[in-house]
This record gives structure tokens, C-alpha cells and sequence, in this order.
């Protein structure tokens, strides 16, 4: 039936009211674009004033928390990165809940009234591991992987970027601006000025984006000034803006930005040092490269602190100097420049997320916090407590209240934190015995060793076992990694540490002891385990390799010129580690690896000595009734204070708080968030990978520590004694005032010692518990044989027991000549 015009009209009308009330889904339309060099809102000029957030850096409990706190500083606008690694860890398997919870980011954030700037990558830098890239790029089983150039015009690359934008871009698009969402615009990759100037690559990105999201959405790039010409294009196609920071920066920030080449939020080398801040040269190079009349002045990296490595004196930067120059880019042409602070809450690494950094042949890898001596603490703090320095929270809400002249929210109660007090690893098990559990059915059977990600493994420790023939051993033996490992090897021989190899130190060999095998190994077999511990992926890197896959990296690993093969692999990812069988007691690795090295003395000097690896667990009650409790009801936070253990990873109630290292430093705690607590009985796991404190106890404090064990100095921590296991170094110590002792002189100290030390670690119920070696006299015979589990000596009388490597009587040691010890 033909239709009439005014019908025709009708249906127009309505079909465009159903197309309007579509793109305004979640709450009207509106626009967003550049007039006159001003940022334009809805018709009105806007100042943006943001600051970087990282929801990946959150407990999601505590989401609303932190942008409570960053709005009352004044802010308008968040800035959003997406890291693809988190949401996509197994190529076509994505994650969206939890801590991945990006829409859930995306509405709280809206539901405060604030804005966003979406940096979705595909690469985002951010300090975090590997740049935002999935492991499995480095993966053969992954087309391109192991071969593809990341970061360019390379077709299987970008084939995988736009499969994981078209995903990720389909949850954005309904939070653009234009269809009622808080999104303004969107960047397009990340300081690429580093990498190249392909502007090919860009146009694809840009296609790709305007696909999937938006025709019309504003893209942008960000780079420093001095490479903006390379990471963009010219005109309007892509608004250019420029990152920088304030006027006076630390020497270390001087050292590392240098040496590392540009890391992520850095200038080429002529915009660093001292009286770097010049926002006239900046917004010049960012008009040089926008359209007139197309430019607003905008520093989208406006740093309030600066990250930390392992080793370094954590970062801490001048308030009075950032408030000083906030004050000048608020205020420069005429009040129309934006500015967004990186960061304004940087929070924390959580689990195995941190990335690193690389410096020719140092390994540089990220403190587990990324506290980034921001605005509000790593515990959304004010004031930086454990950092110290001025408050940059309150003078920066102070400076932007009376520059907008908006009367701003209250700022949200200081966050909960209290002491729940000391904690006992009373239960302890070697991780050699733990494999099993962590990694079922045996190991990959390989003719030769590969890396960690072939495994599809993302992350944690992974172990290559080969068999040795009885007699390879019979003198000193040569062991060749073939390359450096990353990042850290530990080698064992028949379970006995033989040595460690360090990702920073050139080194691909060490020398394993002869060993005489009678009553040893397996059969006529030695064992041969390597044990490597992958730590953060580099987060910096442009068109070549996949930058940085874990493991062993050579294929060709050899013992005397021969290459090993027939390997056993156990790829120990530590996703959970729940179902454990603990045995209760202190472990007597570290007493008896203690007698060994002290008792071998000379050349304990600088001695990389190490205990073997093993998890240690305890329990902690938390009283509802006369529970502290934060703003939201959650549990208060506490710190995890670890200051007398070495190095490894964390655990709070299944929790991976991330990596310790109080030997290096400056990390001494790990911040615990109050929601993984539960009232009544809490557990604290740790797996500990060279030696564990003499008392074997964490505590839980109310104050964070970022001093280190030398004032946070890298030279200190790595010129000092290394591996004793007690607090106090005292066997280092000992050792070397017994460097040149007679044996019997040498043997009575160590055995007081031990003493000492044990009856430090164990409670008077325990040791009455115990029954005390009673030991043999008589030139050259032993003193009290280990009994292995059978309670009984060789010649009937009782002795130490030894129960699944755990310490039930404190060991006796040989006589001079005796030099079988016990396995």
C-alpha cells in the first residue's frame, strides 16, 4: 500500500528519535572538540585537570575510595590506561571482572562526576609488565609469535591489535562522550616518537580505533617535545600534546632517564635535568605540529613523583617545586592549558604484574609498589607517610580550588590502617617438595630447554631438571646456561645449592663441585635442577623481538662442552598455592646450610651463599567484635613488614601481594589491602627464596617502610655481605673471625651458635618436645647420624630425627675428617 508523505515524514521523525535516544543510551548526547585553541565542552571551553589512576592497581573494593579522594583534590578528569595482558591472558580467553572490571572502572567513575582520557595502547608503558603486551607473544604457537615486530606497520602485529581493540572497544563505545559517557578522547599508542616515525602505523591505528569505536571521537598522541614531530602527524588528523614535568628533578632521575634511552614517561636527553619544566618550547613543539587554531596547550604527563627500582633510594620529589609550576600551567594562556598528573594515585603492583626496566646489561625490575610519591599514597593516604616530604595532596587542592574557584567535596577520612602484630611461619615446606602439588602429572618432557612462555606460562618460577650421569661429576664440572637467564637461576645438584646466576652480571656459567656419589643421586644418576625466577617483563621496547621472554633463553645448555638434553619441565605459574602440605616445626635447611658454609670457611667474602627455597605459613586471629574498620566497612589495611627475610612473594588469605626484597631494598612492607582480610583466622604464606629470617615471623604494622636496609642505597645493599641467614649477619660474622681457626676451635663456635640460634627459634613447649641429640666420643667417628624418619642411630641409641626436611633436634656436628654430610 503506497505511502503517503506525511506519512513518510512521521516515520522519519520517529526513526531519528530512535536513532538519538540509541546513542544516548546512557544519558543524552553531547560533544567534545578544539575551537581557538580551547578545549570546547558541550559548547563551553573546558580546563581539564586530570590525573592517571590505574584500576589494575586497586583492590576494586576500594575503587570508589580512591576516586573519592582524587576528586576532592580538585580533579575533573581521569585518565585511563587498558592494559591488553590483564584482560586477554590466553589468546580469544578474556577477563572482565574482578580487578579486570573495566566497565564497573568506567561507571564509578562517572558516578563521580568526572571524566575520562582513554589511553587503550595497544602499548601503554606504565612501569607494568611488558608494556601491556600478552606473554604469549612470545610463544610459537602464536602466529608471529617469537618473530613479529611489535610496535610497527608489521601485518600479523596489527592483525592481533585489531582483534583485541575490536573486543575491548565494543564494551567502550556506549561511554564515549557523545552517547552520555564520561569518554573525551582517545589516544592513540604511546610516546611511539621513541620507536620511529612510521606514520603508516599510525593511520592504521587510527583507522582501526574510528572503526571499532567512533568516526568521530577525538584522537590524540603524547610524546616528550623534543621527539613529538616523529610519534604523530601533522595537522588534524591527530591532536598533538606533549608530556613533561616540574622544574627540579632528583640526580637519580637524571641517571636513569639517561642511561635508559627514554624510559616511558621521559624526554630525549636534552629535556632532562635540572630546569627541564619549560612549557614555552613544549607548546611550541605541540603547535608545530597541530593545525592553527587547533592546538590547546596540553601537558598530558605532568609527573608528581617518579618510579623505583630495586636497589634504589625510593623516589621523593620536591612539593614546593610541583605546586610551584602546577601554579604556572594552570595559569598559562589565560587559564586554557590542561594538565594531567601522572600520577595523582599510582597504588600498587600487585602479584606479578611489575614490569622493569633495562640498562645495556642491568636488569632493572620495579619495586612492588607503585606508590610513585603521588598525591595519595599507595593506601590512599595524604602526606606520604613512610616516604615523607611535603604534603602534595592538601597545597594542590588548595592551589586548584582557588584557580577554578569550585567549592570541592570534603577530602574522604584519612584510610583505616592498624597493627595486627607479629605473625609465626610456624609451618614451613621446600619448595623442591612442594612441585608435585604445584605442577601435577609430572613435568613437560623436552629434548631441550625452552622459555618460559612456550610453556604458556605468564608468569612465577620455573624449574628444568635433567639427569647426569654418576661419574660427570667426578671432578669439577663447567655448567654453561648458553645465555643469561632471566632473571634469576639458583642451581642444584642432588637438592645441595651449587650457585646462582644473576640476570645483570654477564656470567652464563658456574662451577659445579665434584661429588662423590656413593649412597647419592638416583641409582647412577645425579640430579641437576634449575630453578629460574622470572620477575617483571621490560615495559620499554620498540619493533624488534618480543622483548623479553623468562626462563632459560638458550636451548644450548652445557656441562664440560656437552650439551644436556632430556630435560623435565615444571612451570610453577603460582596462581595458587591453597593446597599445600605444610609440616609444623622450624626447618633445619637453614641451620644445617648454615654449619656447612660457616664450617667450610675461608672465602666467605662476598659469598653469594643462599638456603634452599621454601614457602613458610602462618596464622593471625582478627576480632570482629573490636575490629577497626575503614570508611566502607571493609577491614583496616595493614603492611606487611619483612625486614629480616631476603627476597620472594607474599601471600595474604590467597592474595599475591607481590615480590619482597628487604635485602635489597627499598621496599621493607608490602601493603595489604583491608578487603582480602576476613574476621577471624587470617593466613600469611611466603615463599622465600634464599633465606628466611632467623625467627621465621612477619608483623604486621601500621606504618609502611620505603628506607631499605641500607637508607635505600643500591651500592650498599649489593658491596655488603650477602646470604647469611640470621638478622644480624652473625654467621657471616663468625665466619670470618674463624677464617683462619683450627678445626676443633672452628667447630666449638659453630655449635654454639647453632645453639643460640635455635633455641631463638622455637618456643619452650616445642623444645621440651624435642629430644636432645646425645652424641658419641671417640677419635674420627661420627657424632650423631642423621636417622632419616627411623628415630634411631646406626648403633641403636636415639638421635635427631629428620621429618620431611623439617628440624625435630638440633643436629650435631662431624669431627674433623667427616666430610659425609647428611641429605
Amino acid at each position: 500500500m503506497p505511502r503517503t508523505i506525511a506519512q513518510l515524514l512521521l516515520l522519519a521523525v520517529w526513526a531519528a528519535g530512535v536513532a538519538a535516544g540509541a546513542s544516548g543510551a546512557v544519558g543524552g548526547s553531547g560533544s567534545f572538540g578544539i575551537k581557538d585553541d580551547q578545549l570546547i565542552l558541550d559548547g563551553k571551553p573546558i580546563q581539564v585537570i586530570s590525573g592517571s589512576m590505574h584500576y589494575f592497581r586497586i583492590h576494586p573494593s576500594l575503587w570508589e575510595d580512591r576516586l573519592a579522594r582524587a576528586a576532592a583534590m580538585g580533579i575533573n578528569t581521569v585518565e585511563v590506561y587498558t592494559p591488553w595482558n590483564m584482560h586477554e591472558p590466553y589468546p580469544g580467553q578474556y577477563v572482565w571482572s574482578g580487578m579486570a572490571d573495566l566497565e564497573r572502572w568506567m561507571d564509578l567513575i562517572q558516578e563521580a562526576g568526572l571524566k575520562v582520557l582513554l589511553r587503550p595502547g595497544p602499548y601503554i608503558c606504565a612501569e607494568w609488565d611488558n608494556g601491556g603486551f600478552p606473554h604469549w607473544f612470545a610463544s610459537s604457537k602464536v602466529a608471529g609469535g617469537r618473530t613479529m615486530r611489535m610496535r610497527t606497520n608489521d601485518p600479523v602485529y596489527l592483525d592481533h591489535v585489531e582483534r583485541w581493540w575490536a573486543v575491548v572497544f565494543s564494551k567502550l563505545r556506549h561511554y564515549l562522550h557523545a552517547n552520555g559517557g564520561p569518554i573525551l578522547m582517545v589516544q592513540v599508542e604511546n610516546e611511539y616518537g621513541f620507536c620511529g616515525e612510521d606514520k603508516d602505523y599510525l593511520r592504521r591505528l587510527m583507522n582501526i580505533t574510528r572503526t571499532h569505536l567512533s568516526s568521530d571521537v577525538l584522537l590524540f598522541t603524547t610524546d616528550p617535545p623534543g621527539v613529538a614531530s616523529r610519534g604523530s602527524i601533522m595537522g588534524e588528523d591527530l591532536y598533538t600534546v606533549v608530556d613533561f614535568g616540574p622544574g627540579e628533578q632528583p640526580l637519580m632521575l637524571v641517571i636513569v632517564v639517561l642511561s635508559m634511552h627514554g624510559c616511558c614517561h621521559s624526554y630525549t636527553v636534552v629535556d632532562f635535568g635540572p630546569g627541564w619544566f619549560d612549557p614555552s618550547s613544549a607548546f611550541a613543539a605541540q603547535a608545530a605540529m597541530n593545525a592553527p587554531g587547533k592546538s590547546p596547550p596540553f601537558c598530558s604527563e605532568f609527573y608528581t613523583g617518579w618510579l623505583t627500582h630495586w636497589g634504589e633510594a625510593m623516589a621523593n620529589t620536591s612539593t614546593e617545586v610541583l605546586v610551584k609550576d602546577t601554579k604556572i600551567l594552570l595559569e598559562w594562556a589565560n587559564s586554557t592549558a590542561s594538565l594531567s598528573f601522572y600520577m595523582i594515585h599510582g597504588g600498587t603492583n600487585f602479584g606479578f604484574w611489575a614490569g622493569a626496566n633495562v640498562d645495556g646489561e642491568r636488569y632493572l625490575p620495579h619495586i612492588t609498589s607503585y606508590d610513585y610519591d603521588a598525591p595519595i599514597s599507595e593506601a590512599g593516604d595524604y602526606c606520604q607517610p613512610g616516604i615523607g616530604g611535603g604534603c602534595k595532596y592538601y597545597v594542590l587542592r588548595d592551589l586548584i580550588a582557588k584557580h577554578t574557584g569550585r567549592s570541592l567535596p570534603e577530602p574522604p577520612p584519612r584510610p583505616a590502617i592498624r597493627s595486627y602484630g607479629r605473625v609465626d611461619l610456624k609451618d614451613s615446606l621446600p619448595l623442591m617438595e612442594a612441585v608435585p602439588a604445584l605442577f601435577s602429572g609430572g613435568g613437560i618432557r623436552a629434548e631441550v630447554p625452552d622459555i618460559m612462555e612456550e610453556y604458556g606460562q605468564r608468569w612465577g618460577l620455573i624449574l628444568y631438571r635433567t639427569q647426569l650421569p654418576a661419574k660427570a661429576l667426578d671432578k669439577d664440572g663447567a655448567l654453561d646456561l648458553g645465555s643469561v637467564p632471566h632473571d634469576y637461576a639458583t642451581v642444584f645438584v642432588d637438592g645441595e645449592l651449587a650457585g646462582r646466576l644473576d640476570r645483570s652480571e654477564p656470567a652464563t656459567n658456574l662451577t659445579l663441585p665434584a661429588r662423590h656419589t656413593q649412597g647419592k643421586g638416583k641409582g647412577n644418576h645425579i640430579q641437576l635442577d634449575i630453578l629460574v625466577e622470572a620477575m617483571g617483563r621490560q615495559n620499554f621496547g620498540c619493533d624488534t623481538g618480543n622483548w623479553d621472554w623468562k626462563g632459560l633463553t638458550s636451548q644450548n645448555v652445557t656441562l664440560n662442552g656437552k650439551r644436556l638434553r632430556v630435560w623435565e619441565v615444571f612451570p610453577l605459574q603460582l596462581d595458587d598455592v591453597s593446597d599445600l602440605a605444610y609440616a609444623s616445626g622450624r626447618s633445619g635447611d637453614a641451620l644445617l646450610s648454615a654449619a656447612r658454609r660457616l664450617l667450610a670457611a675461608p672465602a666467605v667474602v662476598g659469598a653469594r651463599n643462599a638456603d634452599a627455597p621454601a614457602f613458610f605459613r602462618g596464622t593471625f586471629e582478627v576480632d570482629a567484635a573490636n575490629a577497626v574498620r575503614g570508611p566502607s566497612g571493609h577491614l583496616a589495611d595493614t603492611y606487611l613488614a619483612l625486614h629480616s627475610w631476603s627476597k620472594g612473594i607474599a601471600w595474604v588469605n590467597g592474595f599475591n601481594l607481590g615480590w619482597y626484597w628487604p635485602r635489597l631494598g627499598p621496599q621493607m612492607t608490602l601493603y595489604v589491602p583491608g578487603p582480602v582480610l576476613r574476621e577471624g583466622s587470617n593466613e600469611v604464606v611466603l615463599l622465600e627464596l634464599e633465606r628466611p629470617a632467623h625467627d621465621e615471623a612477619v608483623v604486621l604494622d601500621d606504618k609502611p617502610d620505603f628506607w631499605g636496609p641500607s637508607g635505600g642505597s643500591a651500592a650498599a645493599a649489593n658491596n655488603g655481605p650477602q646470604g647469611s641467614f640470621d638478622e644480624g649477619n652473625m654467621d657471616y660474622k663468625l665466619a670470618k673471625e674463624l677464617d683462619h681457626a683450627t678445626w676443633d676451635v672452628r667447630r666449638a663456635a659453630v655449635t654454639k651458635h647453632l645453639e643460640l640460634l635455635y633455641q631463638a627459634s622455637q618456643s619452650q613447649s616445642e623444645r621440651t618436645k624435642v629430644e636432645q641429640c646425645e652424641c658419641c666420643s671417640g677419635s674420627g667417628e661420627r657424632e650423631c647420624g642423621w636417622c632419616h624418619g627411623t628415630g634411631k642411630r646406626h648403633d641403636g641409641r636415639r638421635c635427631a630425627v629428620l621429618q620431611r626436611g623439617r628440624l625435630r633436634a638440633l643436629p650435631c656436628l662431624p669431627r674433623h675428617g667427616e666430610n659425609s654430610w647428611p641429605g
